[in-house]
């Protein structure tokens, strides 16, 4: 009987903390906040030229979580492109070391594996 306790324990560990990132680290959409010190329009769209929005700064931007970068251009010249960096989701790493590749899998494969900055301020020109 403590056999199979201790060998059911790691199991069950594997399987609550796998997709810990989707879990724990906001799930696969994040929302990023665009800061500018006067109302400017500009679009926004990943480094591969998908998911493109159209948005009146400052707002609020609701975004896909992924490998690819955020790009923001302007629509009138009024800031210097600004691109938001995909970054490692720390819980990932929990994710690896306590979930092992079906927890890392589920989240590189939904987004949750990735992050944005939450506030980006505009350069003006």
């Amino acid at each position: 009987m403590k056999r199979n306790l201790v060998l059911a324990l790691p199991l069950v560990g594997m399987m609550l903390f796998s997709g810990c990132a989707t879990i724990l680290g906001g799930g696969n959409q994040q929302t990023v906040s665009i800061n500018s010190s006067k109302p400017v329009k500009g679009e926004m769209n990943y480094s591969d030229g998908s998911g493109l929005q159209h948005f009146t700064a400052p707002a609020t931007l609701s975004v896909e979580r992924k490998s690819k970068d955020i790009v923001l251009t302007s629509t009138n010249n009024e800031f210097d492109t600004t691109t938001i960096k995909s970054d490692m989701n720390p819980w990932l790493l929990g994710n690896i070391i306590f979930g092992g590749l079906i927890g890392s899998t589920t989240d590189s494969v939904g987004g949750a594996a990735w992050k944005y900055e939450e506030v980006v301020h505009l350069p003006e020109k």
